[in-house]
């Protein structure tokens, strides 16, 4: 009968662990390319755009000009990222935008490319994105 008991408390406790690192990742994410055209998510998710390289401190920045539906996505936040030292400016690094979602449905967010706050002259730097989001 000990046997059992110490069965079950280890059972108990891998259960309990199991439940603190769930906890700990958070929710799952879901990450595009900010050219894909359409994506499925599931409900719970996070969306997360991904606009590859930029530099924000020549200029470089990516808009939001549709938002989405907020029945569907939430808001969503830009997060800037890079591996140079800290206060060293110039460098280069990986811009996302992360949405959770909100419920099931489907949206469009739209997206354009500025260049020191304008969109740029030159046709050939214009760029904007346009994605079909569908939460399940």
């Amino acid at each position: 009968m000990t046997s059992m008991r110490r069965g079950v408390a280890v059972l108990a406790a891998l259960v309990a662990a199991g439940a603190i690192l769930t906890a700990c990742t958070g929710p799952a994410e879901k990450t595009v390319d900010y050219t894909a055209s359409a994506v499925t998510v599931s409900a719970g998710e996070i969306l997360v755009v991904d606009f590859g390289e930029v530099n924000p401190s020549v200029g470089d920045d990516w808009v939001i000009t549709t938002e989405p539906d907020p029945a569907v996505l939430g808001e969503g936040d830009s997060e800037f990222t890079t591996d140079a030292p800290d206060g060293m400016t110039g460098a280069p690094g990986e811009l996302v935008y992360r949405f959770p979602t909100t419920g099931a449905g489907t949206t469009v967010i739209a997206f354009e490319y500025r260049f020191r706050g304008e969109v740029p002259e030159d046709i050939e730097d214009q760029k904007t994105a346009e994605i079909t989001v569908t939460v399940k």
